[in-house]
């Protein structure tokens, strides 16, 4: 098998095909001879901010010394971005030998079903001394929740992927809360009052211990400078790398979760945190491309997450120009509520399960927002940049497809321009 074979088999599986059971991924995994039981991990579920968290936490792993791997999704430009070890995409000559072991053991999988094996098996492989999972929905049927994790993580919970999860947020809560494990660790973000509530009661059902942020521990800024506070560690001068007011929740998580690894005997410096958070890196996520007029490229899929944008970018001088698609199952209406700028300019996405742009313009007119419709995603950076101006700002928002466009788009122009 080529690597380009192992790629089109990879998305022959259908990217969006989503079958609820963990029956599946189980019996792949026990034909590969369990690789996930050579490694312990830490899966990381929520509605927003698990890839963030992964990327901190990898960081400082890392910087203490640790063979980290890292399970996320989805990829801007290459599958192999879903499986790191340590800063390391998984090498694509590896990539058609896992394609063809997962294949052989003839388990009918889903798309995300056959990277999560792909996953464990390269990691066990490599001999990680721990792995970072990222939960791709919910967490009740998600593959990652086939292994067995030492802690788990939620992040945040709000209204996404209803179609799945259900339409109310205790529902998502109940669905997320099946990533904890009975007696082991839990970290909490910030979340809706009956969603806590929700995951407090099936933590109490299985013996979980529940770590709970701005109750247990919290990430303050203190004279221009964020302060964490937790249980056993109190640690001041802490610089992100990730930019983004909301990245200092998903520092809390990542702090509070290293914490509890360091009381399990992981060897984790006050150092190693210092400086793993300030060389963290998650591309696609606001990402400052220094240009005239400047432009922020976000992943922001929902209406938290451009929430959160928005807020991050209210400093912002010069006209704010936003250069916008999502996918059709997403709460379009929602995330146009929360956009705050001068213009919105529409674009294709080349996906299929891509919304008319047409129906996106409209969407946004109803906000009260001035929106345009482009043809192109050529077209509607050009109409951003003449509408923005050499002092106004360019954001990029509303899926991780339109996330990967613009920067493939940016690099193009700047091969051309050298």
């Amino acid at each position: 098998m080529t690597y380009q074979e192992a790629v089109d088999y990879l998305f022959s599986l259908g990217e969006a095909c989503i079958k609820p059971g963990l029956s599946r991924i189980t019996e792949a995994l026990t034909k590969l001879g369990e690789p996930q039981k050579g490694f312990p991990q830490v899966v990381i579920g929520g509605t927003n901010g698990k890839g963030s968290v992964i990327a901190m936490m990898g960081s400082v792993l890392s910087n203490a010394g640790y063979r980290i791997g890292r399970f996320t999704s989805p990829h801007l430009f290459r599958y192999e971005e879903r499986i790191r070890v340590g800063g390391d995409d998984l090498p694509a000559r590896l990539l058609p030998g896992l394609v063809e072991d997962v294949r052989k053991t003839g388990v009918p999988l889903t798309y995300f079903e056959f990277a999560a094996a792909c996953a464990l098996l390269h990691f066990s492989r490599m001999e990680v001394d721990l792995s970072l999972l990222e939960v791709g929905l919910g967490g009740r049927w998600d593959a990652t929740n086939a292994t067995c994790p030492i802690l788990s993580v939620i992040t945040s919970i709000s209204r996404d992927h209803m179609e799945w999860l259900g339409d109310s947020i205790e529902q998502i809560a109940w669905e997320k809360a099946f990533i904890m494990r009975e007696a082991a660790p839990v970290v909490l973000g910030s979340m809706p009052t009956d969603a806590m509530e929700v995951i407090l009661k099936e933590a109490s059902g299985i013996g979980a211990h529940p770590k709970i942020y701005k109750r247990d521990f919290s990430l303050v800024t203190v004279d221009s400078v964020l302060s964490y506070s937790g249980p056993d560690w109190k640690i001041d001068g802490i610089a992100l790398g990730l930019e983004g007011e909301f990245q200092v929740l998903n520092a809390a998580c990542a702090i509070a979760a290293l914490e509890e690894l360091a009381g399990a005997g992981y060897d984790i410096g006050r150092e190693n945190v210092l400086d793993g958070l300030a060389e963290a890196r998650w591309p696609g996520r606001l990402e400052r491309i220094p240009a005239k007029p400047g432009i922020i490229v976000d992943s922001a899929h929902n209406q938290d997450a451009v929430r959160a944008l928005s807020e991050s970018l209210k400093e912002s001088k010069g006209p704010r120009v936003w250069l916008f698609s999502a996918l059709k199952d997403k709460d379009i209406a929602g995330m146009a509520g929360q956009v705050v700028g001068d213009m919105i300019c529409i674009v294709p996405l080349e996906h299929p399960r891509s919304a008319d742009v047409e129906m996106i313009r409209d969407i946004f007119e109803k906000s009260g927002t001035k929106a345009v419709a482009s043809v192109s995603l050529e077209e509607g950076l050009a109409r951003a940049r003449a509408e923005a101006g050499k002092e106004g700002t360019i954001v990029v928002a509303g899926s991780v497809y339109l996330a990967a466009a613009v920067l493939a788009e940016l690099s193009r122009e700047a091969g051309e321009g050298s």
